[in-house]
């Protein structure tokens, strides 16, 4: 159980109690606060007692409850001395109770559950507002009905009234980390919101429950919820208490709803009592959107329909007559099929696996692939024959279990022939190429394809290109999917193939203004087809990519945006949105943003095989965003815990990023050489693929190192590589190899007109240097202010050129890395493996940074460097 809930959330209601509890003049001191149960009234109430008045303040806390409602004064218990027959007698007792001695304006009551006092307690609060006695602080229920003295209170205007509002999602979500003492994963965080509605009572008993139940646990860090819920005694009986005087026929009602969540109206007429329906609106129990037509229902709280979970004979007899309902309705909309389907599957219907299979297709054209594996499942188990394995196998490949899928197809591959093994033999050459990273196995199955099956080679005429792409030669890829194209490829999913190849080659080609066109081309596709839908959130991956190497951010942002539209609510979907969120943040320079959403899909995606690709990106720019801050412990630990996704050398087409991700744990570790040296080679594999968008953003990289041997390749890559990013790259490498400050701050300015403000960050930092090594002082406080700035955007940033700049010392670049690494704990001889030097150089360093700072040891040399 969680012993401490903190208050979250609240700070505006506190400061607009505190106004009122310091009100002068003719006006009474104090606040009624009213608000539905459980949103935290008595909290908010007790925390404004302990805040009111002088510290010495007289306070005192009465509640309301129903058992003391029937006793004259029964709230005052502790306060009155004896019930007697003269109750004004009595008033007059409780009131010097309360006040005594004490001066003016220090007494602070507070008044629990107003609305549950009996008449003379009430007329006894009337009293200590009206005559200013005290300060008082009142809580009532809304939609209760107070005794006339508390309702005059406000009515009459002496004190005014506070409407408590759930907390939002937002606000729920920082009040869970708090609870929780650490992060929580946003998918865990929003569905908290959506089963306990801001409700923190509720949220209380429910995640209490979950933390015990151990269904909430920590992965990479962050908390995740997993399952469903199972409602605790305490939190069941107060959700009870709202039905309990409810009808039979507005719990049958509540049963629908509980299964299929929302209702259209005339479905709910069909199957329940029409006037029970309106019962159930009157009781609170329902809402009721009349905008649409016919009128949608749901439940009025979401764990409503949780505490009807219990007959399970009774609700699946409800989920047939709602299926049986909906299909009588036939409806063509690929979510009402879905809806039958999981409905028919949860009730006493039997399933039809044709339907099932239909189902899943629709299921996957709405990107909800785990529901199409589902439904696959159990298509397969109810006859469903080979085409529902391979139905199956589908949806586990675009989850990414690229060795699952490839065990179900090859045990159908032996057994299937003609047409069957044609769509196997795709699914095979897209699982091998996408997931798996095996590109000769790709092959090899597209060689099995029939000659005469014009469907099957035009797949296979885009996938060819394709598999170029993913060996990184792009150049390549783009000229074959010219041809393809000009053959006109009669094929929604080569199209969408296609579309691939271009915009990913030709950002990797440098030809950045031709990616927009490619890319509508594919989306009209993906928008009409229900076959190739399911493509889509590649082809916007891609699409960023290309944007990011040519240093367009705005755009990569823009695709960013209407790609959620397409993955809310899909878990999996939504894990990769994250992923690109936090690429998009790391781009620039929000780290700390793009440190959330990284892990938050690492955490949701857990442990296992799911994900193959999105964790290969999530976990290599957690790596990267990591090191960028100058975390270099942790930024290791998530490198070490990278599992590539190809499996093939050959699929090199991302290994830049996994290059970027080494250079920058090596630069946080203190090893600016070898980040250098890392830069540099693949900058000269990627001269090898002809890929020079790639050269730019990994030379852009060593420059920001300090690399002064960058500037003549990256003027020549300015002059063909579209975007802004190359022209910048380019002139912040030629003013470090000329030491220019002014250029070096231009350099800066010029990043962060695009926002890659950590490139922005670094170059003013450069330029401090070359400011004070020309003997600029002012220049050099000029720009480290810019640096600071920068830093300071970049949620504390702290590169090796930042570090330099902000923790000066007399100390060579060289020996601030052997320093630095030594500082690791690293030995003479493993830092002289590490760097490519002799051990004696290593010592040599050690010695001369030791005289210059008059350091008597290692740990003494250490303790300078870092400043501990």
């Amino acid at each position: 159980m969680i012993r401490q809930w903190p208050l979250v959330g609240r700070s505006e209601e506190l400061a607009v109690i505190a106004e009122a509890t310091r009100s002068v003049g003719d006006r009474a001191r104090g606040v009624v606060l009213s608000g539905a149960a459980g949103v935290g009234k008595t909290r908010v109430a007790f925390e404004a007692l302990s805040r009111c008045g002088p510290r010495a303040a007289r306070r005192h806390w009465i509640v309301g409850t129903a058992s003391s409602r029937s006793v004259p004064l029964g709230a005052f218990v502790e306060i009155a001395s004896e019930f007697g027959p003269d109750p004004l007698r009595r008033v007059r007792e409780v009131i010097d109770g309360l006040i005594g001695d004490a001066p003016f304006g220090e007494v602070v009551v507070g008044v629990d559950d107003a609305h549950l006092l009996d008449d003379v307690s009430a007329f006894t609060v009337h009293q200590l507002v009206t005559r200013r006695l005290a300060t008082v602080i009142l809580t009532i229920r809304s939609g209760e009905t107070p005794p006339d003295a508390i309702t005059a209170i406000w009515k009459d205007q002496h004190l005014d009234r506070l409407e408590l509002q759930p907390l939002s999602p937002s606000e729920l979500g920082r009040l869970v980390e708090q609870a929780l003492d650490g992060p929580v994963d946003s998918f865990s965080a929003d569905r908290f919101w959506q089963y306990t509605q801001g409700n923190t009572l509720y949220l209380r008993h429910l995640l209490d429950h979950e933390v015990d139940a151990g269904r909430v646990t920590r992965h990479s860090g962050v908390w995740r919820w997993d399952g469903q819920p199972s409602l605790s005694p305490t939190l069941t009986e107060l959700l009870e208490s709202r039905i309990a005087q409810a009808p039979a026929t507005v719990r049958d009602v509540l049963d629908a709803l509980a299964v299929a969540e929302p209702l259209e109206s005339d479905v709910l007429e069909a199957i329940a009592d029409a006037d029970a329906l309106a019962e159930a609106e009157s009781l609170g129990l329902i809402s009721v959107d009349c905008t649409a037509r016919p009128a949608s229902v749901r439940l009025a709280h979401p764990l409503l329909g949780e505490i009807r979970h219990t007959g399970s004979l009774r609700l699946r007899r409800v989920s047939g007559r709602i299926a049986a309902e909906l299909a009588r309705k036939g409806s063509t909309d690929p979510r009402a099929l879905i809806r039958r389907a999981v409905l028919t599957l949860e009730s006493d219907l039997t399933p039809d696996s044709e339907f099932l299979l239909a189902a899943a297709s629709a299921a996957m054209q709405l990107l909800d692939h785990r529901l199409a594996e589902h439904l696959a499942e159990r298509a397969v188990a109810v006859g469903g024959g080979p085409w529902a394995k391979i139905a199956r196998a589908m949806a586990i490949t675009w989850q990414e279990r690229g060795v699952e899928a490839e065990a179900v197809l090859a045990e159908q591959a032996d057994q299937a022939s003609g047409l069957e093994r044609t769509q196997i033999a795709i699914l095979r050459a897209m699982n091998f190429t996408l997931i798996l990273g095996e590109v000769a196995r790709a092959e090899a199955e597209l060689e099995l394809l029939p000659a005469d099956d014009v469907s099957a080679q035009a797949i296979a005429t885009a996938l060819r290109p394709l598999i170029q792409l993913v060996r990184g030669h792009s150049r390549e890829a783009v000229a074959m999917a010219d041809v393809a194209a000009a053959q006109s490829p009669g094929s929604d999913v080569a199209t969408i193939f296609l579309a691939w190849v271009y915009v990913t080659g030709l950002g990797d080609l440098g030809r950045i203004d031709e990616i927009e066109a490619a890319a509508k081309e594919g989306y009209a596709v993906a928008d009409r087809s229900p076959e190739s839908g399911h493509l889509l959130r590649r082809l916007a991956l891609q699409e960023t990519h290309g944007y990011r190497l040519g240093g367009m951010l705005a755009e990569s942002d823009a695709v960013i945006d209407r790609i959620r539209r397409d993955t809310l609510d899909v878990p999996f979907e939504e894990s990769w949105h994250r992923v690109m969120v936090g690429l998009s943040a790391m781009s620039r320079g929000a780290l700390d943003d793009a440190r959330r959403s990284l892990r938050d899909a690492l955490a949701y995606l857990g442990t296992g095989d799911n994900g193959r690709m999105v964790k290969t990106f999530g976990r290599t720019w957690l790596a990267t965003v990591t090191a960028m801050l100058g975390r270099a412990q942790d930024a290791r630990r998530e490198l070490e815990a990278l599992e590539w996704w190809a499996r093939d050398p050959q699929a090199c087409m991302f290994d830049p990023y996994r290059s970027l991700a080494e250079a920058w744990v090596c630069a946080a570790e203190g090893a600016c050489s070898e980040a250098v040296s890392l830069m540099r080679r693949a900058a000269q594999r990627e001269v090898e693929l002809d890929r020079p968008a790639w050269q730019v953003v990994l030379l852009q990289t060593a420059t920001q190192f300090g690399d002064h041997t960058t500037a003549d390749r990256l003027a020549e890559l300015a002059a063909t590589v579209q975007g802004p990013r190359a022209p910048a790259a380019a002139a912040h490498a030629a003013a470090l190899a000329a030491r220019d400050g002014d250029a070096l701050l231009e350099a800066s300015h010029r990043y962060e007109s695009f926002e890659d403000r950590v490139a922005a960050a670094d170059a003013a930092a450069q330029a401090v240097l070359a400011y004070q090594g020309a003997g600029l002082r002012g220049a050099a406080m000029t720009a480290s202010a810019v640096a600071e700035r920068l830093a300071d955007e970049c949620g504390g940033a702290l590169t090796p050129a930042l570090s330099s700049v902000t923790t000066p010392q007399p100390f060579t670049a060289r020996q601030r890395e052997i320093i630095s690494l030594a500082a690791q704990g690293l030995s003479n001889k493993e830092i002289a493996e590490r760097l490519t030097m002799s051990v004696r150089s290593v010592e040599g360093h050690l010695f001369r940074a030791s005289q210059r700072v008059g350091a008597n040891s290692r740990d003494q040399l250490i303790a300078i460097l870092t400043g501990t």
